[in-house]
């Protein structure tokens, strides 16, 4: 599972707006509004594919169950949040980038 889409954040008061950029943007039709925590999750969901992309020679895809798990783990890094409430939230934004269709 990785983002399909290169996005490029704008802050507007609490919210943040992400649309999308590069080489397949048009194929992206929308904006996306995320809060504080769900721009932190996408923007570390995006360097995990950037990290997975340059250490795997295989282009080894991340699992949904180990993305969950790495950015439970970075978000209570990031914030004051128990184990639950950050599983929680990732899932949530999960979630919302499925619906959105940019995760594939």
């Amino acid at each position: 599972m990785r983002l399909l889409y290169t996005f490029r954040f704008k802050r507007i008061g609490d919210t943040w707006l992400a649309d999308a950029v590069g080489q397949n943007a048009h194929l992206f039709q929308g904006i996306l509004q995320l809060n504080e925590v769900g721009h932190f999750i996408v923007s570390e969901l995006k360097n995990m594919t950037e990290e997975t992309s340059v250490t795997s020679t295989e282009q080894a895809e991340l699992t949904e169950k180990d993305i969950v798990l790495e950015l439970t783990k970075r978000l209570t890094n990031e914030y004051a949040v128990d184990d639950a409430t950050a599983q929680s939230a990732v899932q949530q934004v999960l979630n919302y980038l499925k619906a959105e269709q940019v995760l594939g």
